[in-house]
């Protein structure tokens, strides 16, 4: 068995953002980690709290970094999870997010507020509809993403 550590002192914060449009698909970026056992998957847009931040700023930040896209508030989070996951190799730590949902028109982002890291991070985007979702075989981040997206879709 290999060697790691676990970083337990520091739980790294993170919010999260399931966009959804008018046909009631999601947008997910596909990105990939330098982690071999953290493969490329498909996540929502969002990410870190930075200094000073709260879970909604951050949604709001991340949100219009990721996607060009402006809101004022993200309304209600409607889950949070924790999660231990290897952030570089060999080296595991805590993490804790926070989901909002928010609807939107579909539209074409705009990358050009992407930070050095996302411009190569993130290789591809796209609208997904439930039924996609739920057939996928490619890597999906967090695995129970379309009973999210179903769960939230009845509440609208």
């Amino acid at each position: 068995m290999a060697e790691h550590s676990v970083t337990t002192d520091v739980v790294y914060a993170k919010s999260r953002v399931l966009l959804v449009d008018q046909y009631d698909h999601i947008l997910l970026l596909l990105t990939r980690h330098d982690v071999d056992t953290y493969p490329a998957r498909w996540l929502t847009t969002g990410g870190h709290l930075e200094a000073g931040e709260d879970h909604p700023t951050a949604a709001i930040r991340e949100l219009f970094e990721e996607t060009g896209l402006v809101i004022d508030d993200p309304g209600q989070a409607f889950w949070s999870r924790d999660f231990v996951a290897e952030r570089a190799p060999g080296v595991w730590a805590s993490h804790h997010e926070v989901w909002y949902s928010v609807r939107t028109d579909r539209f074409e982002i705009d990358t050009s507020n992407w930070t050095p890291e996302e411009l190569v991070d993130i290789v591809d985007q796209r609208w997904w509809s439930l039924r996609e979702l739920e057939a996928t075989t490619e890597p999906i981040e967090p695995e129970n993403l379309a009973r999210l997206l179903r769960n939230q879709l009845s509440t609208c």
